[in-house]
């Protein structure tokens, strides 16, 4: 009876995630995509432009940039864009990394191709207008205060200073007296990187031969025809840095370390110092936490040729020696 049960578990097969078709249009674009009969699906451009690719004097482009999406362009408003996604359910929403700048729409399968010329737009033809820009530098401001606000939002941001300086050291937030204070200056920024060699669509739910046809026939095919610049490596030089907040009750102390990229999460659920459901954990780590009366948390981060992983530590000021 074993054999025969213990036969029959092996033949069964494990499910497998499926491998996307990969194409390139004529001017460069990469085109990635995998199907579905769900009648979802999920289009998303995707623009090697984060804060990684930041001057001096361009720090806080990328942030910017990001929230310019899904406003006017040439050809439609930002109410029609906004008012049609509501009509066909979809849901339209913009992020930044430290690489890459992601415009994503989440919709019914039949309405990907209106979806394909609404990111054509967003490329090639967003308007950049000044009076526009003084609406986006509100809700950047904002963002980028909202995170200052938050201590563990600005420890891991300042890991990245410390470990890496400039390039993915640049701050995914617009700094305070950002350089870049005009719409036009965001405009020559994104005119930089909309290029075929730095663009991507990404799809799943989309049959990969259509999308690649949708992309060819939309406005994406109008963006210049150029790879990607030669881009510095990363390199992990460490060291430390401090902010100090007399009136706060609590401390926050982050260490990092560097890794293989692919390794970061690996390494971190390793760690495994997040609290189980009913309980604290039976890591060395979360132990120890729960023994000292602090909290920590791992944390990772992967990129394309670096990779960080390490622990955020949580505490009573008066208590931080000890954690």
């Amino acid at each position: 009876m074993y054999s025969r049960v213990a036969t029959k578990a092996a033949a069964r097969g494990y499910a497998s995630v499926a491998s996307p078709a990969v194409t390139s249009t004529a001017n460069g674009i990469r085109v990635a995509a995998t199907g579905g009969d769900s009648g979802l699906a999920t289009v998303s451009l995707v623009i090697n432009a984060g804060s990684r690719h930041e001057t001096v004097e361009t720090a806080g482009a990328a942030h910017y940039l990001k929230a310019f999406g899904f406003r006017n362009t040439q050809g439609r408003t930002s109410f029609r864009t906004i008012r049609e996604a509501e009509l066909n359910g979809a849901q339209l929403t913009a992020e930044a990394t430290r690489e890459n700048i992601t415009y994503r729409v989440q919709c019914f399968s039949d309405a990907v191709p209106y979806f394909v010329d609404v990111l054509g737009d967003i490329a090639a033809e967003t308007r950049f207008a000044e009076h526009e820009f003084r609406d986006v530098e509100r809700v950047v401001e904002f963002e980028a205060l909202s995170a200052r606000a938050d201590a563990a939002t600005r420890a891991l941001d300042g890991v990245h200073q410390a470990a890496f300086r400039g390039g993915l050291g640049n701050s995914l937030y617009a700094p305070h007296g950002s350089p870049v204070a005009t719409g036009n200056a965001v405009a020559q920024y994104a005119k930089s990187a909309l290029v075929g060699g730095r663009v991507a669509v990404v799809a799943t739910g989309v049959d990969a031969t259509e999308l690649a046809r949708l992309v060819g026939e939309s406005k994406l095919s109008q963006l210049p025809s150029q790879s990607a610049p030669a881009l510095e490596a990363a390199q992990f030089v460490g060291g430390m840095q401090q902010v100090y907040e007399s009136a706060s009750p609590v401390a926050h102390y982050a260490l990092a370390f560097p890794c293989a990229p692919g390794a970061a999460p690996v390494l971190a659920a390793l760690l495994g110092s997040r609290r189980a459901k009913w309980g604290v954990g039976s890591s060395p780590l979360a132990q120890a936490a729960s023994r000292l009366g602090f909290s920590a948390e791992t944390f990772s981060f992967s990129y394309s040729d670096a990779g960080v992983v390490g622990v955020l530590v949580s505490a009573q000021a008066t208590h931080m020696r000890e954690a």
